[in-house]
């Protein structure tokens, strides 16, 4: 139990280290393809008003916000003093209807206990025919325990989200088996070593190098995303035909 609160802890000393600098999505390779995917599709089709729907750190506020897109960023704590509103994705009476043309959702769903009920809040919020930006995890590992409930395959996904008026117009899956197996190397290597005084910047590197750029080759290769993708990133529209309140 000592060794699971150190690590814990180290952990989230390394994601605020990481995100200080900008390199947050560097971290390992699951996640470094979850950003280059998400980005891609914030880039082409991320309009204003943006909500960042359990935005933790707000990664993605400097970069909206210098395209001139304003974002809101909602989440049920304020841990980084980053946050715009404090509300529940399930129920979010504090964004008005149809008052929002993005809603950018990442790796949040499987944290909430009724992920029916936070995608009917994001239809709800979204202008007719604006956009949702979504990923979830399929592979993963705990995290965020007690409060982690789901995992979701591209047939559920797609499901959940055609039932509350969206269409699901692409669905991606990210990273594969390889990329999984490098995540936890990757944990192990920066939360020991990349802990040790002096060393961070130095294991930051080397972990980079091998266990992202590197593997990224083999995971593309062998990875076998269709079988064993880690996350899904999707872009889905909400309908303007339909009443979903």
């Amino acid at each position: 139990m000592i060794v699971l609160k150190v690590l814990k802890r180290r952990r989230s000393e390394l994601g605020a280290w990481l995100t200080e600098r900008g390199l947050a999505h560097t971290l390992c390779l699951s996640v470094h393809q979850l950003h280059q995917d998400t980005l891609r599709l914030v880039e082409g089709h991320a309009t204003g008003p943006c909500l960042d729907a359990g935005s933790g750190r707000s990664p993605w506020k400097p970069g909206l916000e210098a395209r001139g897109v304003r974002v809101f960023s909602l989440d049920v704590e304020d841990r980084a003093g980053e946050v715009d509103l404090i509300a529940d994705l399930q129920d979010m009476p504090e964004v008005s209807d149809a008052s929002m043309g993005t809603v950018l959702c990442t790796q949040v769903l499987e944290h909430v206990p009724r992920p029916w009920d936070a995608v009917s809040e994001i239809a709800r919020v979204l202008v007719p025919g604006g956009h949702l930006i979504l990923s979830v995890p399929h592979l993963s590992m705990l995290h965020e325990v007690p409060h982690d409930y789901f995992r979701f395959t591209r047939y559920g996904l797609a499901s959940l989200l055609e039932e509350r008026g969206f269409a699901v117009v692409e669905m991606r899956e990210c990273g594969g088996l390889v990329a999984l197996l490098s995540h936890t190397a990757s944990l192990a290597l920066m939360t020991t070593l990349g802990a040790l005084p002096g060393l961070r910047r130095v294991v930051w590197a080397l972990n980079y190098a091998l266990l992202v750029r590197a593997m990224a080759l083999v995971d593309a290769a062998v990875g076998m995303r269709g079988l064993y993708p880690c996350n899904y990133v999707v872009l889905a529209k909400k309908d303007g035909g339909r009443d979903l309140r």
